[in-house]
């Protein structure tokens, strides 16, 4: 019986110890890891609505099936400062609580919701709001795309 339990015992902390090991993988030295960053500007006109949201689809032939089988693609917004070294860029997804004046002189206050996603040559980035209005088209945005392989 004894014998039982110290195997049990060390079963159970071989699988413990199994459990915690960590897998990290680095670069290879000799190519090293690939960046590239690419900056768009979306105008007003160019966001298409769908279904209580509007999108706009951005042509990235960088984003390679080469990527899209070892990579990532990563997306930030540019909320413009007031000078070109003040610019603020916040990671997507993202939602900011956004006012607007009625008809009736009060504010009301929404969010909007900011997103992404991508696949070969291409990312499609969404912009909804919490009540999903859409008679008031996105204005003006800068995104930037970066792509990691």
């Amino acid at each position: 019986m004894k014998t039982l339990k110290t195997l049990v015992l060390v079963l159970v902390a071989g699988i413990l110890l199994a459990g915690c090991t960590k897998e990290y993988i680095m670069p290879d030295v000799d190519t090293g890891l690939d960046m590239e960053m690419i900056d768009y500007d979306v105008r007003s006109g160019q966001w298409q609505l769908d279904d209580g949201y509007y999108f706009v689809t951005l042509d990235v032939p960088a984003i390679t099936r080469q990527v899209v089988k070892y990579g990532n693609v990563q997306v930030s917004r540019c909320y413009p400062g007031s000078t070109a070294d003040q610019d603020i860029w916040t990671p997507l997804p993202a939602m900011r609580v956004e006012v607007t004046e009625g008809s009736d002189g009060g504010d009301y206050f929404f969010t909007t919701y900011t997103d992404y996603e991508w696949f070969a040559g291409a990312v499609n980035i969404f912009v909804t709001t919490s009540d999903l209005y859409t008679e008031d088209r996105p204005g003006d945005m800068s995104f930037r795309v970066i792509i990691t392989q």
